[in-house]
């Protein structure tokens, strides 16, 4: 063998050599490429929720998995939603996922125990939780169960009486209920359960039962526990109580069998007896009026058999009546006495007396009629075979003294003359519209007499209804009588508070009223006193001095002045003004004037002045009267039917001028004689 053909065999053994390598490192790429072919390729699959567990009270377990490697790093409370409660902390444990998958156990620790027993767990939006190749967790929810382990909480707890021995049981929560206890004790045990009770959902859950007790007795009813629909039960431990009483009070009436017309009976009950008292009281006269309290005082109008009964009532309820009639009889009346009525507030008649108290009323109504009030009878008891004059006028107004004097507002005066003859006992029945009392209770009524003096007598109700008040009250003698109205009431129901004079002026007797007070007077006492009565009585009067003039408007001690005086009723009632004159803090007049609703009414007063200071209606000022403190001349002596030549000055100048210059004239003589003095003579 050449050596050409050793080194061409030499370098060729060597090229195969280095090919089989070549080929066995290309082979070695392809079998590496092809194993790894999975891996090498591009990871586009996000992690996803896996399922969510009950941990304890406070604790959600959630699991998360991923296909390929899950970046546990990402995971952050933030990451998570729930529909109760918030997640304060969260910790992170892997755990097996099986092939080719990972995962990991998210444990949510919550701010405090849930009262909801289902709750999902979703991903916020934002949240972080992704792959190692950046797939990003970005929907999905989970829901676990279990979680309300909050007991019911307390709302009320309630017993309401329905009847003597039934009772209404009332428990509310905040949330519905499987299980409720209820225990009562007393003279017969029961218990009362979920099953017994009706549900109501509203702010609160409230379960209501009624309950009727089976004997007499005082019962504790007990709320002893609650359990929600996932088993939290709560113990109350709420106690109330009640009383079966079906017994009624025993009703003892005491009172008058018989009577006489007029006479006033006393009633009471307060001897009736219940082992649990007696809380209300009620009476009926004749199965009509009701009046309240345990005693009472009636008297009858007409003759003949009358019912008085009464019942009375415990705290639960149970009522029981008794009842007694009252025979009535005459005593002496006078009702067929021939009783005038020129009109509605004048009644004269002529009783012989028999010694026994006798009736005086009219054939068909009342004997006189005002606006606020009228007498409806009177009962006096006279000398027997004393033949007496009676006359009873009424006034729709009262005296200016009884205001003061009583302080109570007057509605209407009544006078009844009866010549001086002694009169043992006198007893009034009288009637208030109900319009007239302002408002005020009909207890507030009194009826006073003016003998020296107002003094109240014993007044009472005898029977009302919507429309009016019918009163009796009882005096010693007749004179002159005053409706007042007093508890609370601010004036008169037809008058207006007045600009009455202060309490130390003293008023001095009304002046005669001018032609068109005397109109109105002559109206109220006539035909047309129903006709004030009706206007009165569904309005209020607002009176008030609207002008004042005087005549001469400049004035000194010794004028003679005539005031004019307009008097402007704005209100929707007539009404009674009045009109006081005061010089110097003084009373000169005072009148009242009637004003009907929305007119104006003038009066006039004429005086001589006799004094100095301001001269005021009212309250308001009309002019300043000079004079009275100046220098006073002698007389002149002029002859007799010579007017004396001052008087021709006006009134008061000649006074001041002469003071003037006999003050300056002793100024002027004091400083010559400190001046002579000073010089020594």
């Amino acid at each position: 063998m050449s050596a050409a053909s050793a080194e061409r065999r030499q370098s060729t053994g060597r090229g195969r050599v280095a090919g089989r390598r070549l080929l066995a490192v290309a082979l070695f790429c392809a079998l590496a490429v092809l194993a790894s072919g999975t891996v090498a390729a591009a990871d586009t699959e996000a992690p996803e929720f896996g399922n969510a567990t009950k941990g304890n009270a406070t604790t959600i377990h959630v699991t998360v998995y991923d296909n390929g490697t899950l970046d546990t790093g990402s995971i952050a409370a933030a990451d998570f939603v729930t529909t109760r409660g918030t997640v304060e902390n969260i910790s992170v444990a892997d755990i097996d996922a099986g092939e080719n998958r990972t995962g990991a156990r998210v444990s949510l620790y919550l701010a405090e125990r849930l009262n909801a027993n289902n709750v999902t767990v979703g991903i916020r939006s934002a949240g972080g939780i992704a792959d190692t190749a950046g797939n990003k967790l970005r929907d999905g929810t989970v829901t676990v169960s279990g979680m309300d382990t909050v007991t019911p909480r307390y709302r009320s707890f309630e017993i309401r009486r329905v009847n003597a021995s039934t009772v209404e049981i009332r428990a509310a929560v905040n949330e519905p209920l499987d299980g409720l206890s209820v225990s009562i004790g007393g003279p017969v045990t029961d218990r009362l359960n979920r099953s017994d009770f009706t549900e109501s959902v509203g702010d609160a859950v409230v379960y209501t039962a009624r309950y009727t007790f089976p004997e007499e007795g005082a019962y504790p009813i007990l709320w002893l526990n609650a359990t929600d629909r996932y088993g939290n039960t709560v113990k109350l431990s709420r106690l109330r109580s009640f009383r079966y009483d079906g017994s009624a009070p025993n009703v003892t009436l005491e009172g008058p069998t018989n009577a006489t017309v007029g006479e006033t009976l006393n009633f009471t009950a307060r001897n009736s007896t219940d082992e649990q008292g007696i809380d209300r009281y009620r009476w009926r006269i004749d199965g009509g009026t009701l009046l309240p309290g345990p005693s009472i005082q009636v008297a009858f109008a007409t003759p003949g058999a009358h019912e008085v009964a009464v019942e009375a009532t415990d705290p639960f309820g149970n009522a029981a009546t008794a009842a007694r009639t009252v025979t009535v009889t005459r005593d002496g009346d006078a009702s067929g006495l021939n009783v005038s009525q020129p009109n509605a507030t004048t009644a004269s008649t002529t009783v012989v007396g028999t010694g026994f108290a006798q009736r005086i009323t009219a054939p068909n109504d009342s004997l006189v009629t005002t606006a606020n009030a009228s007498l409806d009878r009177v009962t006096v008891t006279l000398p027997a075979n004393e033949t007496v004059p009676l006359t009873v006028r009424a006034r729709n107004r009262t005296p200016f003294s009884f205001l003061t004097v009583t302080g109570d507002a007057g509605l209407a005066t009544f006078a009844v003359d009866h010549g001086g003859v002694p009169v043992d006992r006198a007893t009034f029945t009288f009637t208030v519209p109900r319009p007239a009392l302002n408002g005020a209770s009909p207890s507030a009524v009194t009826l006073y007499r003016d003998d020296d003096g107002w003094s109240a007598l014993d007044t009472a109700v005898v029977s009302r209804n919507e429309t009016r008040v019918v009163y009796q009250a009882s005096s010693p003698g007749l004179s002159r009588f005053a409706v007042g109205v007093g508890d609370g009431a601010d004036a008169r129901p037809t008058e207006t508070a007045t600009e009455t004079p202060v309490p130390t002026r003293t008023p001095v007797e009304n002046e005669t009223a001018t032609a068109t007070e005397s109109e109105a007077e002559s109206a109220e006492s006539g035909g047309d006193a129903q006709a004030a009565s009706e206007s009165q009585s569904t309005g209020t009067p607002d009176i008030e001095v609207t002008n004042v003039t005087a005549e001469p408007d400049s004035l000194a001690v010794g004028d003679s002045v005539v005031l004019t005086v307009e008097v402007t009723n704005d209100g929707t009632a007539t009404g009674d003004y009045l009109v006081g004159v005061f010089l110097n803090d003084s009373t000169l007049a005072t009148r009242e004037v009637t004003v009907p609703a929305g007119e104006t009414r003038t009066t006039e007063f004429s005086r001589e002045l006799d004094d100095s200071g301001p001269l005021e209606v009212g309250t308001t000022r009309v002019a300043n009267v000079t004079g009275g403190g100046g220098f006073s001349l002698p007389s002149l002596g002029a002859p007799s039917g010579l007017p004396n030549p001052l008087s021709l000055w006006p009134s008061g100048i000649v006074g001041t001028i002469l003071g003037a210059v006999v003050g300056l004239v002793v100024v002027v003589y004091g400083i010559l004689k400190a001046l002579a003095i000073y010089l020594g003579y």
